[in-house]
């Protein structure tokens, strides 16, 4: 027997779902329930939609958690797009990213050298822990990148390959300004280059990418000096 509340409920349901021009298998595929528990739904026939039919299909018909229930006890429905602000469960508007590179200023470098330290020499020293070396192995690939970005910007404003040599710059990062013979990645060769080229070594460069170094270091000078003072010792860091 169809009673008028689950009659006025499946005029809800059946309305809204024309209004979003969905045929009943499209609302399972956006996670509604299925075609069977729709037509009972909009129907009114068979017994009341369950807890969980009436989750999917605020889910699927785009209605604020609770609306379905709400309707079937003789409320309204509250549509997604009706929601201001916080007052959105569910946003419907693409999520909008953030920038692609991040200043990161020195101390914050350091401070993830050390842990990183730490988790090498664990690595080290447990090597029976079932992933730790694949781990740590990982972790020193991104740590790498951060501090081979340092040392890129540090050569930079320092003269680049006109500067003077600074003896402490290979103390500390030597490792970075080796020839990248084992670096499969492209992009990371290139990387590793620049720094020996900015370095000064450039016996291992063709004229083309001497040329284009040159034109590349040329361009970071000129960044630099427009850039904001306080962060002439921040490192920009892909994201």
């Amino acid at each position: 027997m169809v009673t008028s509340t689950r009659a006025r409920f499946g005029q809800f349901v059946h309305k809204r779902r024309r209004l979003l021009n969905l045929t009943q298998d499209e609302v399972t595929a956006a996670g509604g329930p299925s075609d069977a528990a729709q037509t009972r739904a909009e129907n009114g026939t068979g017994p009341d939609p369950s807890i969980e039919t009436l989750r999917k299909l605020d889910v699927a018909l785009r209605w604020a958690p609770g609306s379905a229930a709400r309707t079937l006890d003789g409320g309204h429905p509250t549509p997604l797009e009706a929601l201001d602000g916080d007052d959105r469960s569910h946003p419907t508007r693409p999520l909008t990213l953030g920038p692609s590179e991040i200043p990161l200023d020195l101390d914050t470098i350091i401070e993830i050298l050390g842990p990183h330290t730490r988790i090498t020499e664990l690595s080290a020293a447990h090597p029976e822990v079932p992933g730790l070396a694949e781990a740590a192995g990982e972790l020193s690939k991104v740590v790498s990148k951060i501090t081979g970005a340092y040392v890129t910007r540090l050569l930079e404003v320092n003269g680049g390959p006109a500067g003077p040599r600074q003896p402490l710059v290979e103390f500390a990062f030597g490792h970075l300004l080796e020839v990248p013979s084992t670096v499969t990645d492209p992009r990371e060769r290139e990387e590793a280059l620049y720094r020996r080229f900015l370095y000064g070594r450039e016996e291992d460069l063709d004229a083309a990418t001497r040329e284009r170094f040159w034109r590349r270091w040329e361009d970071a000078v000129k960044l630099v000096a427009t850039d904001d003072p306080d962060r002439s010792g921040d490192t920009e860091v892909n994201a």
